[in-house]
């Protein structure tokens, strides 16, 4: 059986995509963890966040979590982590986020 012809106003019309924002790699890899791991990569992205410095080399930070999480088989970059903290990645402009 043969497609209808879509005309150009239709074809207009049709998305390639879902309008739906989709999660950003950050929160795919934690969705994808067991509930002890999600706990924990928790803390740690708490810890990322609430870690000042005082001035000296941040102990936690983007760059130590991204390495933890790609040693561990889960390759995601510092600055994936790092729109994520600011909420301006896919999954929380999109509001969907869960953190």
């Amino acid at each position: 059986m043969d497609a209808q012809p879509v005309t150009l106003v239709e074809a207009l019309e049709i998305s390639l995509r879902s309008p739906r924002s989709r999660n950003c790699l950050f929160a795919r890899v934690r969705d994808g963890l067991e509930e002890e791991e999600q706990e924990a990569l928790s803390r740690a992205l708490d810890k990322v966040s609430s870690d000042t410095n005082n001035g000296q080399r941040k102990v936690y930070s983007s760059a130590w979590l991204a390495g933890v999480l790609t040693t561990q088989g889960y390759p995601i970059s510092a600055a994936t982590i790092q729109r994520h903290l600011r909420q301006v990645c896919g999954c929380c402009t999109g509001g969907s986020a869960n953190e």
